[in-house]
């Protein structure tokens, strides 16, 4: 009888402990994902500011079209009713 309550007496500790760490866990997880967050933020809109009238224009360079002769013809088909 002196072992089970030992047990339960010990069980119930580790629960009471795991209960009183993992919300500290947990907040101290999502304080750094949202710093981090907030830091990509910051640089992504330092990298993009530009004085007032300034026109800038980000294109992809576009690769030509490689079209292959032998591949046949596109037929665009309409929908009827």
């Amino acid at each position: 009888m002196e072992g089970f309550i030992t047990f339960v007496f010990i069980f119930i500790l580790i629960v009471w402990a795991i209960s009183r760490v993992v919300p500290l866990l947990l907040a101290w997880w999502l304080r750094r994902k949202f710093r981090d967050i907030a830091a990509g933020q910051q640089h992504y809109h330092k990298n993009t500011t530009a004085s007032e009238g300034d026109v800038i224009i980000d294109e992809e360079k576009r690769e030509p079209k490689v079209v292959d002769k032998n591949v046949g013809e596109y037929i665009d088909f309409e929908e009827t009713n």
